[in-house]
């Protein structure tokens, strides 16, 4: 009522031409005052055209619409900022009727984009820290809005009931009748600090325009889907209040992702310790991962060249072998259980750059911390130059409690053929295409660039010896490259690393901005089962008679037909001949997990690859629609991540494809990419998985985006 009295007070003083409209509240018993008109739209050339004004206060608004039958509101989106600005501090603090029901707001909400709500909800009144973090999907931000509206619609029917009872007057106040008009107006959108509400005039003809409408509108965005389906794999985030138990093992990604839901415990498995790249974050550490072999291993002493049946000095027959040191691995390492410092007996480092190399001296550090001086030593293995720069690093620092080390150096990495050294900075950089006729040279080599540490490394050696007062001991070898090994691709050589009977480590070169490598460990075939169901029911009928042959024990015979060499029997003191095809089964063929380092193309590694039961590949980048600009397509990503060496979760899928990877893990992830157990970021991780996927054509059980410290066991074949 007060706004009714005073609009008809001053229908004659409200015009285009007034700056100052003065409000008064009956009720507040006070007055402010605001500039309604400081923005035209139209320029005096154009008088034919009716002026069009921003209005600063949402009083004055529903003044004007009131007292001047021509008027039109038009309020764009790129000044509401402004107009919100300017009249901060002079707001009106009468509340304005909303003009439209709940079903009518409900269906002009339904027609905003998801960032246009967000807005408004920021917009609103008393708006609490972290709502807009438990409002992801679309529907969520409309069924608040529409809350809010409701509940300011009760609000204000009772202010004014209240207002009404006080004065002694209970009739109902007749409506406002706004003067009709010839032309219809403009569909408009206000926006009310207060409270975000909508106002949308829609051209209704007919029922089907209605209805077609109606159905688009309910369409859920690309966002919602998306989420949706991260609600579905992990039902515990529907939940506004769930917290998650923890890292690692209790990482709820360990039991509800579908590469790991089913996945049982066994003798060999990967754990992801850094999946980042460049530098370690909140979420993510950089570049390392571990090889865990959990079977009983016979000590392979690296002196004698052969494996030891007895156990060396500390009783520990198994290992866990480390795949790049990044920059705090130990603090890493020290977040899980599942990593332990002083069973680690291997490290390997695909390439210099310090995201895969920075933490190898706290590493080192960490280990000797629990580690007997007489162990056996860590054998550690990278391109040409680690040996040195180790040594200087240890040297400098005067760290007394790194344990015993070797270095063995994989000599002559090659750069591959599509990168070009600039010869003023001495810096390579990568052409797009390979050129014909281009092979695997001696690019990136010691002696090609006399200012390169590779070069100047092998000049230190006489100034700087090994001692072991610094944890160096002799014995490191240097392992040159095989070019005619009948795995090489591309006519790119091959580095036999490391043979331990039980399991073999392959290398081969990566397109990377410096000298890199990639990693395959083959586990050798193992020998097929005993038939029990045959042969122990011969041994237990022979069992006197085995005795009396010098078995002590008889059943030790089912041991000895186990081991017998291919085409050959045994023959029973009854007579009985059984075969080793027989009784045994066919070998299993042994696990084979590639490790790629970063790279751009690994067609060199394609040979050794092949059939791999796990791929580790790197997905440093990729586009996303809505994370990216429009502007940024697919195409230029890849162009990008290729000049800087890196590859794409397409890239990655498309290398599994080739080689037949059973299972693909994707890491080192843009900084961008957190690794968190949050709806966004398990969002973003999840679409990188469905790009893989698309790609490499597995499914969603066999391929991953890595998280720090995901333990991902290797079955036996």
């Amino acid at each position: 009522p007060h706004i009714r009295e005073f609009a008809e007070k001053q229908r004659m003083n409200v015009n285009h031409e007034s700056e100052i409209c003065v409000m008064k509240c009956s009720r507040k018993r006070r007055q402010r005052s605001c500039k309604c008109c400081f923005y035209q739209s139209t320029t005096k050339r154009t008088p034919a055209r009716p002026t069009t004004y921003v209005l600063a206060s949402v009083f004055c608004v529903y003044l004007a619409q009131y007292c001047c039958s021509s008027f039109q509101l038009v309020l764009p989106t790129s000044t509401a900022t402004s107009v919100r600005r300017r009249t901060s501090n002079t707001r009106s603090s009468i509340t304005i009727p909303l003009a439209l029901s709940t079903t009518s707001s409900s269906s002009a909400l339904e027609q905003l984009t998801v960032k246009e709500l967000r807005q408004l909800v920021k917009d609103g009144k008393n708006v609490e820290r972290g709502l807009l973090s438990r409002l992801k999907r679309k529907q969520d931000l409309i069924d608040y809005l529409v809350q809010q509206q409701q509940s300011q619609e009760d609000s204000v029917q009772h202010e004014e009931q209240s207002h009404d009872a006080a004065n002694g007057d209970v009739a109902e106040a007749p409506p406002i009748e706004k003067p009709s008009t010839s032309k219809k107006p403009k569909s408009s959108s206000v926006r009310i600090r207060s409270m975000p509400s909508i106002h949308q005039q829609q051209n209704v003809d007919d029922n089907d325009t209605t209805a077609t409408s109606a159905s688009s509108s309910q369409s859920p965005s690309p966002k919602d889907v998306i989420f949706e389906y991260v609600y579905d794999r992990y039902p515990p985030l529907r939940n506004e209040t769930f917290i998650p138990p923890g890292d690692g093992e209790l990482d709820i990604r360990h039991e509800y992702h579908p590469m790991l839901q089913n996945s049982k415990a066994s003798d060999l498995d990967l754990v992801f310790v850094g999946t980042a790249s460049c530098t370690p974050g909140v979420t993510r550490g950089v570049s390392c991962t571990a090889i865990r072999l959990n079977w009983r291993r016979r000590w392979f002493d690296s002196t004698l060249g052969k494996t030891n049946n007895a156990p060396p000095a500390n009783g520990f027959t198994g290992g866990t072998w480390i795949f790049d040191v990044g920059e705090a691995t130990q603090l890493q390492v020290q977040r899980t259980s599942s990593i332990k410092p002083g069973k680690i007996t291997k490290i390997f480092l695909t390439h210099a750059h310090g995201d895969h190399t920075f933490g190898l001296p706290g590493l080192l550090c960490l280990m000797g911390q629990d580690r007997d001086r007489d162990a056996p030593p860590v054998e550690i293995y990278g391109p040409e130059g680690l040996r040195m720069w180790l040594r200087v690093a240890i040297r400098y620092s005067v760290a007394r409690i790194v344990p015993h080390y070797r270095v063995h150096e994989l000599m002559d990495v090659p750069m591959a053929p599509e990168w070009e050294r600039n010869r003023r900075t001495s810096k390579f950089f990568r052409r797009l295409r390979k050129q014909p006729g281009e092979s695997w040279g001696t690019k990136g080599l010691a002696g090609e660039d006399p200012q390169s540490w590779i070069t100047k490394a092998t000049q230190l050696t006489s100034n700087l010896p090994p001692t072991q007062q610094y944890g160096e001991i002799e014995g490191g070898k240097d392992i040159f490259p095989i070019y005619d090994h009948p795995l090489s691709n591309d006519g790119a050589p091959i580095w036999e690393v490391e043979d331990e009977e039980d399991v073999k480590v392959y290398a081969a070169p990566m397109s990377h901005g410096v000298p890199c490598v990639g990693y395959v460990v083959d586990e050798a075939s193992r020998p097929g089962r005993l038939r029990n169901e045959i042969v122990e029911p011969i041994v237990r009928r022979n069992v006197q008679a085995l005795k009396s042959q010098g078995f002590k024990v008889p059943m030790k015979a089912m041991a000895v037909i186990k081991n017998l060499p291919v085409g050959s029997s045994f023959t029973f003191p009854d007579g009985t001949v059984v075969s080793q095809s027989e009784a045994v089964e066919p070998p299993r063929d042994g696990r084979k997990i590639v490790i790629c380092g970063d790279t751009a193309d690994c067609r060199a590694i394609e040979g050794l690859a092949q059939g791999a039961d796990v791929l580790v590949h790197e997905a440093t980048n990729t586009y996303l629609a809505g994370v990216d600009t429009k502007e940024t397509t697919i195409k230029m990503v890849t162009k990008d991540a290729m000049t800087h060496g890196h590859s794409t979760p397409y890239m990655a899928g498309d290398f599994a494809r080739r080689i037949g990877a059973k299972r693909l893990v994707l890491n080192h992830f843009s900084g961008r990419y957190k690794g968190d157990q949050s709806v966004d970021s398990l969002s973003l991780m999840t679409r990188i998985e469905m790009q893989a996927i698309k790609a490499s054509g597995l499914d969603e059980t066999n391929v991953a985006a890595s998280w720090d410290l995901m333990i991902l066991p290797v079955p036996q074949n």
